[in-house]
């Protein structure tokens, strides 16, 4: 005889928050609950099961071996009852349910914003979220489940080697230069004469990360400084002050440079492009929702790009 328990879907959605979360009172205001609410949602769980899923001290929640076993568990209940409400909304003419895509900035100018207008054009029924970061993060957040869909450049390695992901196009990349500058005019464009150069190229000033420099390297360019700058619209702004040039994705180059006195030239490839994967949610079945929205990205997305992209043939 099969042991009943009578577990609540919303006591599954409060532990599996708090363990994403990192705690009570930050569960509670994603979703939406007091703090002694989400207490209680837990120790009900925790009742119910007969055992203790979370250690909670003053500093942090961590789970134990009860909890470690039954995460996984928990997440996949809940997915499976969302894939069934998506399912069964589906069954009506109009598609409805909420699919959450990741991309970096460049590319979400470009890509995603024309991209989702298209899509909320076909299927009013269905939100769209856009949540931007780096690489690091965009991975986290799907290997989190936090993101449906990610778009993100797979020059910085992969961690979370469980999700899933695929070859979607390389993003050119791009000298920015001021005009009238040597580099502005060579041709084809003479990276050497980067080495007497200030070359500002993106990334994180502060983790010491930064766009392209393992390029220069390949190249045997040594500038005499590398800037790295989060924003392209300032790497634009710097170039077009005559402070330097920039090595730039073209999806940032196309929204950030404009202006008659700041030249855009394209660098040769395979080199200068970095390939641009789709990654999926972990562990999920995918919903009728995300298929459609990345339906519309393969089908759409070559036209959107023709100028900033290489697409397999």
């Amino acid at each position: 005889m099969i042991e009943r328990l009578d577990l609540q879907l919303s006591w599954l959605a409060t532990f599996v928050a708090v363990v994403d979360h990192g705690g009570f009172t930050a569960a509670g205001r994603v979703l939406g609950r007091s703090q002694p609410r989400v207490s209680a949602h837990v120790a009900a769980l925790e009742q119910a099961l007969g055992d203790t899923l979370l250690i909670r001290t003053s500093k942090e929640v961590t789970l134990t071996a009860a909890g470690a076993r039954f995460l996984p568990k928990a997440r996949a209940a809940l997915a499976a009852i969302q894939t069934g409400v998506d399912e069964v909304r589906t069954l009506r003419a109009e598609l409805k349910g909420r699919v959450t895509v990741g991309g970096y900035p460049g590319l979400s100018a470009v890509l995603l914003a024309p991209l989702m207008q298209r899509f909320r054009r076909l299927h009013p029924g269905v939100t769209v979220v856009l949540r931007e970061g780096d690489p690091p993060q965009l991975e986290e957040a799907i290997a989190r489940g936090e993101l449906d869909i990610a778009l993100r450049t797979s020059d910085v390695p992969q961690v979370y080697h469980n999700v899933p992901s695929a070859h979607l196009f390389h993003e050119k990349i791009v000298l920015v230069a001021p005009k009238g500058h040597p580099l502005a005019t060579a041709s084809p464009v003479d990276l050497r004469l980067l080495s007497q150069e200030t070359v500002m190229v993106t990334g994180d000033p502060y983790a010491g990360w930064a766009d392209y420099r393992d390029r220069l390297d390949r190249v045997g360019a040594d500038p005499v400084e590398i800037m790295v700058i989060a924003q392209a619209t300032t790497i634009s702004s710097m170039v077009a002050a005559g402070l330097g040039v920039a090595i730039l994705g073209a999806f940032a180059a196309q929204v950030a440079v404009f202006g008659d006195d700041v030249v855009t030239r394209p660098l040769p490839a395979p080199l200068w492009q970095r390939e641009i994967r789709v990654y999926r949610k972990a562990g999920r079945v995918s919903t009728r929702p995300v298929d459609a929205f990345l339906d519309l990205l393969h089908q759409e997305a070559p036209a959107l790009t023709a100028r900033t992209a290489a697409w397999p043939q």
